[in-house]
């Protein structure tokens, strides 16, 4: 009798301790884990939605690719004392035509002499404000003409580019500045224009800082010319057309033929119709 009692009592506990560890734990398992996701659900979901609003308005601008000004091919001097002299190429038509490229390549700042060489080429820049970037940048639709020796700057057509701007502006704004190219940079933004509002990327711009040239005017002329006089370096850079070298200005290379007596006539890789561009820096002394 008591060894049939002990016999029941072990089934019971073995029957109970099933009950309790495979399937009371599935059991319980599953009646929890309802209140468990309740508790915790509405926190993930604070959380997840606190992320999506969280949006990163920093900007970053780095230079991608600095500007190289090209070297000028070859140079020359002119010399203010043989103007308009019998047997000189110095003219004052030719004087002006320099002195206005000389005053398209320097800016003025703050220097004691008032204008220093420009470390870019200027470019008359036409804009649309899109993005304020802060600290008067600005991502900006943009058009500007082709400029420097030999065009080594592209034109833009409706381009983005991101401009320094001297004065404050807002969005919406439109204008023309004269811009100095300071090359190309890797701007770093959260977009908040249609369509791409939100959205953060990286452009890769021209990037332009609004300046102010010399005075292209018969005064700043006058005081190009006693500068000089008085012991300044100055220089302009500009395209000229030279006669090419290889065809001796005929646009044509002659090639003579077996058993012909005529030569063949081939024209030249080199220039257009005997001419070849080449950037000159042109140097003025007294």
């Amino acid at each position: 009798m008591i060894k049939r009692l002990l016999l029941v009592l072990l089934i019971s506990s073995v029957l109970a301790s099933a009950q309790t560890t495979a399937f009371g734990t599935k059991a319980t398992a599953n009646a929890t884990a309802p209140a468990v996701t309740d508790a915790t659900a509405p926190a993930t979901k604070g959380a997840s939605k606190a992320v999506e609003e969280e949006v990163d308005n920093s900007v970053v601008i780095t230079p991608f690719r600095s500007l190289t000004p090209a070297e000028a091919k070859t140079s020359r001097t002119f010399q203010l004392s043989k103007v308009n002299k019998l047997g000189f190429t110095e003219t004052t038509r030719e004087l002006q035509r320099l002195y206005s490229a000389f005053a398209t390549q320097r800016i003025i700042d703050g220097s004691p002499a008032g204008s220093s060489k420009a470390t870019g080429y200027l470019a008359t820049v036409n804009y649309a404000l899109v993005q304020d970037l802060g600290d008067n940048r600005f991502l900006a639709k943009a058009a500007w003409p082709a400029t420097g020796p030999n065009e080594v700057l592209a034109a833009g057509v409706d381009t983005m580019a991101v401009l320094l701007l001297d004065k404050p502006a807002k969005v919406g704004d439109t204008g023309k500045i004269t811009g100095m190219h300071v090359g190309t940079v890797a701007l770093r933004f959260t977009a908040n224009y249609a369509p791409l509002a939100g959205k953060r990327f990286t452009l890769r711009r021209e990037a332009f800082v609004e300046c102010a040239t010399l005075e292209d005017s018969p005064a700043g002329l006058q005081k190009f010319v006693e500068a000089v006089i008085a012991g300044a370096e100055m220089s302009a850079t500009t395209n000229e057309q030279i006669s090419c070298k290889k065809c001796g200005g005929l646009g044509q290379i002659r090639e003579p033929q077996k058993g012909s007596l005529t030569d063949k006539l081939t024209p030249c890789a080199e220039c257009t119709k005997g001419k070849v561009i080449v950037s000159v820096e042109t140097k003025f002394v007294p």
